[in-house]
């Protein structure tokens, strides 16, 4: 690939659907999230399938030939705009796109209008939260939908890593970067993390209902649905309230290729706390999960680098088991260890048998 001109920055050879976006303005965020977005499998299957015709998308049919400004509002449909962008990232045209339909509908919906009940079903998860009393051990829990997972940097303790060694080597088919940076996280650490059981303050006292008063008390998170694609947040950008000065939180973070989620769910929380005994919020949980595999491939990573107030954000996307930096109209070819070794602050993962059926079906054009 040539890092000359952005215009021939993807080879004939490059993967269908590798498209610069032009920045229109501070959009290297949104440039990025699209990137990631064209390259899901479900969505992408989803809209290549035809499954959203723009041109007979029923909330802009019958409007198509008002003028105003305000019903051309009210229609503004995310699902027609990503349509509009997968027929142009897929139209072998290599110059970049500029995504600014998109753009606008972000702006416009920001109001609260439309929606993208696609992107729900792909995104969409379910995630349980148990507040045990610690007086009685009764047990108040809750479900609640969520499209993506905000991890806390987990930095544990690495002095055992040393700093002399500078050379990362290769443990469990994952590099340790811990000889480069001393300060380094693990995904499975943040995981972990997030499902480990934390003493809530004493100002944050629940209402037992067994107790018949406020008491003390664990609160448990853990995943009773997966979703076909699971998106997890990096929290990289921290806020003290008592300094009031915000920083961005520079430490490295390991990340597998193959994610096996299965330790996370609710049913093996469930099993952990409570042993061999057999509870039937249990085997709901288990069920919730039993259609969906537990393992993930890794297909997208937007990273952020730079400082808090001027900071740049790009995509590495996996197509084909190779690894492209989609840096706005800019698009390269680049080698694992720049994807391993860069900031991650967003990381994409897709059910494991929709990644391979995907790279088949890319291998068999």
């Amino acid at each position: 690939m040539s890092s000359a001109d952005p215009t021939t920055s993807a080879s004939a050879a490059a993967p269908a659907g590798l498209r610069g976006l032009n920045n229109l303005g501070n959009t290297c965020f949104m440039n990025s999230v699209l990137q990631a977005l064209l390259h899901a499998p479900p969505l992408r299957n989803y809209f290549l399938g035809d499954r959203h015709n723009r041109f007979l998308c029923p909330r802009r049919t019958p409007v198509r030939h008002r003028a105003a400004e305000a019903d051309a509002a009210k229609v503004a449909c995310l699902a027609c705009d990503l349509d509009e962008i997968y027929s142009a990232a897929f139209s072998g045209e290599r110059t970049p796109y500029s995504p600014a339909k998109f753009l606008y509908s972000v702006i416009v919906l920001i109001i609260g209008h439309g929606d993208c009940c696609i992107a729900h079903r792909v995104f969409s998860g379910i995630l349980r939260s148990d507040v045990t009393c610690t007086s009685c051990g009764f047990t108040s829990t809750t479900f609640e939908p969520c499209m993506d997972i905000s991890l806390d940097l987990d930095i544990g303790d690495n002095t055992s890593f040393g700093v002399a060694n500078t050379k990362p080597h290769v443990r469990n088919g994952e590099r340790n970067l811990a000889g480069v940076n001393s300060k380094v996280s693990t995904l499975m650490r943040c995981l972990e993390r997030f499902t480990r059981a934390e003493r809530l303050d004493a100002e944050q006292k629940f209402f037992c209902e067994h107790c018949n008063e406020r008491q003390e008390s664990l609160k448990q998170m853990s995943i009773r649905r997966l979703p076909l694609v699971s998106c997890f947040h990096i929290k990289r950008f921290e806020h003290s309230p008592v300094k009031k000065v915000s920083r961005k939180v520079d430490h490295c973070l390991q990340f597998p290729f193959s994610l096996d989620m299965a330790p996370y769910l609710s049913s093996s929380i469930l099993r952990s706390r409570y042993g061999n005994r057999i509870f039937p919020a249990e085997a709901s949980d288990a069920d919730a999960v039993s259609e969906l595999s537990s393992e993930f491939e890794i297909f997208a990573v937007i990273t952020h680098s730079g400082k808090l107030e001027a900071g740049h954000y790009v995509t590495y996307l996996r197509l084909n088991n190779h690894w492209y930096k989609c840096d706005d109209a800019w698009v390269t070819r680049v080698e694992e260890h720049t994807v391993r070794t860069s900031q991650a602050y967003m990381l994409f993962y897709v059910q494991k048998t929709l990644y391979y059926k995907a790279c088949e079906r890319a291998a068999a054009v």
